[in-house]
């Protein structure tokens, strides 16, 4: 059984595929959904400089409005726990030492968050400008927040 795309023979011919599709009458009237994130409070923690500038710049320009704040050490991480409210952190769970840390158990326990796990090492703005890769990421973000609040 041939794939659908076992029958192109270069990639002109996908581009030329693509291209068909998104004139097709099914796309014609297909207008980009907005996304409103300005009730969005995130908290990035990351050691490394390069990596967390590289996160916050993607972050930034995939969800406008949000507030996005990026610290280096897991001090700063909790000071920020401590004195804002935030909704979501990010973390990259490859970074040594992250996943057992108190921050992360406190984020664990923080009522109504979300904690977003990613690698930060490939992120770039140019390959997060992507479709397939910007909708993959966004999703992450688009996760409604659980209403149940936890008491201990």
């Amino acid at each position: 059984m041939e794939k659908d795309f076992d029958k192109f023979d270069d990639d002109d011919d996908l581009e030329e595929f693509d291209k068909n599709i998104l004139e097709s009458e099914e796309f014609e009237d297909a207008a980009p959904v907005v996304r409103d994130y300005s009730q969005r409070q995130i908290l990035i923690w990351e050691d490394d400089d390069a990596r967390r500038e590289a996160c916050l710049e993607v972050l930034t320009d995939l969800l406008v409005g949000a507030t996005i704040k990026s610290v280096k050490s897991e001090t700063e991480a909790l000071e920020q726990l401590e004195n804002e409210d935030w909704d979501t952190f990010v973390v990259d769970f490859y970074s040594e030492g992250v996943s057992e840390s108190e921050f992360i158990k406190r984020v664990n326990n923080y009522p109504g968050s979300i904690l977003v796990a990613i690698s930060m090492g490939p992120l770039t703005l140019p390959d997060e400008r992507d479709p397939a890769k910007t909708e993959l990421l966004r999703r992450l973000f688009d996760m409604e927040k659980p209403t149940a609040q936890l008491h201990g």
